[in-house]
This record gives C-alpha cells, structure tokens and sequence, in this order.
C-alpha cells in the first residue's frame, strides 16, 4: 500500500473517532491514538490500529511507529480551561515539531479552533492579523504558527468553531439559565459531518495549504438558535438579554471557493427544525 494511503489519527475522541472510521471505510491502512485503555478494543473493533498515548511531563513519548505514515492527523484540545491542560497542549506540539521532520509523514493536518479570533464585531477571515488576546487563543495561535514552519512538508490548519452533532445537543448550553447577554450575537457553529466531510476533501486535494477556517454557512442569532433548540428538547425557554456586543462570525470561504466543499449541513436552523439533534 502507498504511504500516502496510511493515516494515523491523533486523538481518536468525539471528532477523531469517526473521522477514523470513515477512513477506514474509504480504503485508507489507518492508525488510532486515544488516552484510554479502555478505548483500545473499540478502536481494534473498527479496524484502526491503536495506540495508546499521553501527553504530559511525565509521559513516555509515543511509539515512532503512529509516525509511520503519509497523513498525520493531529486533533488534540488545548485544554483550555486548566494550566496543566495548556502543558500538556505544548508538550505534544513540541514533540510532533521535533520528530515530524523526519518522519515519513508528508502531510500535516492541525485541527485548531476559531477562538484565535476576536470578537472584533464583524467577520473574521483566515487573513486577519488581529492578535489574540485570550491565553488559549495564544497557545493555539503560537502552536499553528510551530507547526507551519515545519520545512518540507505540507501543512494544513484547520480551524473549527462551536461542534454540533450526535451527542452534543446544543440546548444543554443554556438550560435552566437566564438574562443571559449578547443575545442578538451571531452563533459559530458546525456539524460533526461537515468538519469530517472538509478533512476528507483536505486529505484528497494535493492543493490545500494554509489556512482553513470550518464554520456553517448560517449565523442565526443566539437568542433565536438557542431557544429553537432548548423548546425542541423540552426545556424552558432561555431568557436572553436581546444586545449585540463583542461578537464575531466566522466566515469559510476558502473551504468552499478553494476545495469545492459544499456543507451537508449550510443552515443550522433547517438542521434543528427537521429533529436532526
């Protein structure tokens, strides 16, 4: 089998897992990583190749073999919320930075997140310079740029917003809650097949570079999405404070106009009207 016809998954959680099996399906010699033991046998039942791998201070580094591949696929949080969280984040960029180069690995897939943005009260483009000013959106921003510097090999960064889809019912966000602000602000959101359909076209394009950000083509109000979504689930209406202030929305153009991609899932609110949840 051509290398370029093995994919190793870094990360093999609510996103990745998937992702690896549509790989599989699609013809693809595909290796697995998860932090839990207990996931091995899934991943072995779904004819992934597992490996077991952390990522922390005190963590032994990974097999080389999960670099024994033409596509890497690094889909990791940054751990956002916590200090070690943020550690173990720079940890794994730092290793992939060390190892990837020579490695068989010819083309590098980050998945980032569109909280590199700001909310500077109008759309956001992969272009724009605005620093981040949030410490996750700093470390997401400094490792994107690491791993871009890489020399000889093909790197992608995929930026995703706000995940929906299977599981991930979005009226959970806002249950039980209320005078809830920024109401009247645009919702960056995205569907799981959507983000799985736009790696798939990345991995088949010989032309994608850069920069990507993933976002549905809708940006329907939170006050409007929201409380579609939490009546759909049978809970109370959130009361949202109907302001627009410090927001953004997330414009994919280049996924469309560059790879051809067109979203299964364009309008969320069609998606939460046919009991898609």
């Amino acid at each position: 089998m051509n290398n370029q016809e093995n994919i190793s998954v870094i990360g093999c959680g609510w996103l990745g897992l998937p992702l690896a099996i549509d790989l599989v399906k699609k013809g693809y010699q595909v290796k697995g990583s998860t932090t839990s033991q207990s996931k091995i046998e899934t991943l072995k039942n779904n004819a992934i190749d597992p490996y077991l791998i952390h990522f922390s201070k005190n963590s032994e580094e990974p097999d080389s073999e999960i670099l024994n591949s033409g596509i890497l696929i690094i889909n990791i949080p940054p751990g956002r919320r916590s200090e070690e969280g943020a550690t173990n984040y720079r940890i794994m960029a730092d290793y992939f930075y060390k190892v990837i180069p020579d490695s068989s690995v010819q083309k590098i897939i980050l998945v980032s997140s569109t909280s590199v943005y700001n909310d500077i009260n109008s759309t956001v483009f992969e272009a724009d310079k605005h620093l981040p000013e949030s410490d996750a959106g700093k470390l997401l921003l400094e490792v994107e740029n690491q791993f871009l510097s890489i020399k000889n090999k093909k790197v992608i960064i995929l930026r995703l917003c706000g995940l929906t889809g299977p599981g991930r019912d979005p009226a959970r966000f806002f249950k039980n809650k209320n005078f809830i602000p920024n109401g009247l602000a645009p919702i960056n959101l995205v569907h799981l097949d959507d983000v799985i359909g736009v790696i798939l076209n990345i991995i088949s394009d010989e032309n994608a570079s850069g920069i990507y950000n993933c976002c549905s083509t809708s940006h329907p109000t939170k006050d409007e999405f929201y409380s579609i979504a939490s009546k759909l689930a049978g809970n109370k209406i959130p009361d949202f404070i109907l302001e627009k202030k410090m927001w953004k929305e997330v414009a994919s153009l280049r996924i469309q106009k560059e790879l051809g991609y067109k979203f299964k899932y364009p309008d969320l609110l069609e998606w939460l009207n046919n009991g898609q949840l």
